[in-house]
């Protein structure tokens, strides 16, 4: 029997190379998929972060919105008023977030479509 080492080097060369890509592959794949997981937690943790600052805004923007109305009040009396431009958006933070991310995602898309 008659060893052909020419295809056993070669069919051993295959299989190394295969090996190798599968195994770059597989390592991309990981990565990939942590960052999915990273960027998932991440997400999480900024609606969190929204839905409890939110509501807080707006109680900051309605306690200003008061103050201001003091002020002008107040100033009525003394020949003056404070000038400003306070125009506050009675639409809720949240709500104000939710349309801006919807707006950015359809920009974005938008650019996508253009390319």
């Amino acid at each position: 029997m008659k060893l052909d080492w020419d295809k056993i080097v070669s069919n051993a060369v295959t299989v190394l190379v295969a090996s190798v890509f599968m195994g770059a592959a597989l390592q991309l794949w990981n990565g990939v998929s942590s960052i999915d997981q990273r960027i998932d937690e991440n997400l999480v943790e900024l609606r969190a972060t929204q839905s409890v600052l939110a509501p807080k805004v707006d109680m900051l923007e309605k306690a200003i919105q008061s103050l201001i109305e003091h002020l002008e009040v107040a100033g009525e009396g003394k020949g003056g008023t404070p000038k400003g431009d306070f125009n506050f958006d009675p639409t809720p933070s949240i709500d104000q977030i939710e349309e801006e991310r919807f707006n950015n995602q359809m920009m974005q898309q938008t650019q996508r479509v253009g390319r």
